[in-house]
C-alpha cells in the first residue's frame, strides 16, 4: 500500500474540503468484507425510541435533538457539523439487565457486580405453552417447575442441557408477537416462584425473557424477582428473537453500561455462534 503523507496544513485543507462535500453513502468504503467475523451473531435487542412501551414504575423514554449539522456549524463557527441527540431514559428501558440492588436493598449495584453475570454460555428454553390469562385460576400464565421441567426435556432431546453457571433465556413466544403494543407492557406471562427457583437450584446465574419482566404481570409479589434476591442472581428482560434460539447452546453477551451505583442498564444483547 502506498504511503500517504501530508503536512498538518494540507490535511486540514483536505478535511475542510471533505466537510463541504457529500459522503460516500456506504461504510466501509473499502468493502463490506472488512466486517466479516468468525461465526455469526443474532441481535436480541429491541429498539429504543420515544413513546416505546415502559413498565409503569419506570421513566418514559424521551429523545430530543441536541443539535443538527447546520446548527453546530452556525453555533460554533466551524466548517464541520456534528449531529447529536439527548436521551432521557430509565436504567430499565427496552432490552435491559437488572442489578441485584434493584430488588434487594442490600444487594450489589452494577458497578459492584462481576461482568461474568452478563456474558457466557447460554441455553434457551421453549416456554411457549405458558399463556397469559386474566383471571387465571389454573395458573396457565406461569412457568411453574413442571412447565420448566417439560421445557428442559425438549432441550435435552436436542442434545443440550442446563449447566451450572449458565445463562438461561426463556422464550414465551410473547414479546415478538406483541411489541410495541399496550398489551405487551400490560399483560404478559412469567415465572412462578418454584419455576424460577428450579433454575436457580440448577446453577443459572442470569435468567432472561422475551417479556417485559420475568414475573407474570398479575404477580404483585414479584415472585421471580424475589427468587433472584434469595439466590443472588441477575435477570435480563425484554429480549427479542428468542424463538430462533430455542433448545440451542450459544454464547450470550448482554453487557450493561458502567453506571456508578446502577440498578440496571439498557444493553445490546446478542447470541454468538462462534463456529458457524
Amino acid at each position: 500500500m502506498a504511503t500517504i503523507s501530508r503536512s498538518i496544513q494540507e490535511g486540514q485543507a483536505e478535511a475542510k474540503e471533505v466537510a463541504g462535500g457529500p459522503g460516500p453513502g456506504s461504510a466501509p468504503v473499502r468493502g463490506s468484507e472488512l466486517l466479516r467475523r468468525k461465526g455469526h451473531v443474532l441481535d436480541l435487542t429491541r429498539p429504543l425510541f420515544e413513546g416505546m412501551p415502559m413498565w409503569f414504575g419506570h421513566q418514559r423514554t424521551y429523545i430530543v435533538t441536541n443539535q443538527d449539522h447546520e446548527q453546530f456549524r452556525r453555533m460554533w463557527k466551524t466548517d464541520v457539523g456534528f449531529y447529536a441527540r439527548n436521551l432521557l431514559l430509565s436504567e430499565h428501558a427496552g432490552t435491559h439487565t437488572d442489578a441485584i440492588v434493584e430488588y434487594d436493598a442490600d444487594g450489589p449495584s452494577l458497578t459492584q457486580t462481576p461482568l461474568e453475570f452478563y456474558y457466557g454460555e447460554a441455553v434457551c428454553l421453549d416456554l411457549s405453552e405458558v399463556e397469559f390469562k386474566d383471571p387465571d385460576p389454573e395458573a396457565k400464565g406461569y412457568a411453574t417447575e413442571a412447565v420448566v421441567r417439560r421445557a428442559e426435556e425438549k432441550l435435552q432431546a436436542a442434545g443440550n442441557e442446563i449447566r451450572s453457571g449458565d445463562i438461561v433465556l426463556s422464550w414465551f413466544d410473547y414479546g415478538d408477537r406483541h411489541f410495541p403494543s399496550q398489551k405487551f407492557i400490560d399483560e404478559f406471562p412469567g415465572f412462578s416462584f418454584d419455576g424460577i427457583e428450579y433454575l436457580a437450584e440448577k446453577g443459572a446465574v442470569n435468567i432472561g425473557t422475551d417479556c417485559p419482566g420475568i414475573d407474570n404481570s398479575l404477580d404483585v409479589q414479584f415472585s421471580a424477582h424475589m427468587v433472584c434476591k434469595k439466590y443472588g442472581l441477575v435477570n435480563t428482560e425484554n429480549l427479542a428473537s428468542l424463538g430462533q434460539l430455542i433448545n440451542q447452546r450459544f454464547m450470550f453477551f448482554g453487557l450493561p453500561l458502567n453506571i456508578e451505583g446502577g440498578t440496571g442498564s439498557p444493553i445490546r444483547a446478542v447470541a454468538w455462534f462462534p463456529e458457524d
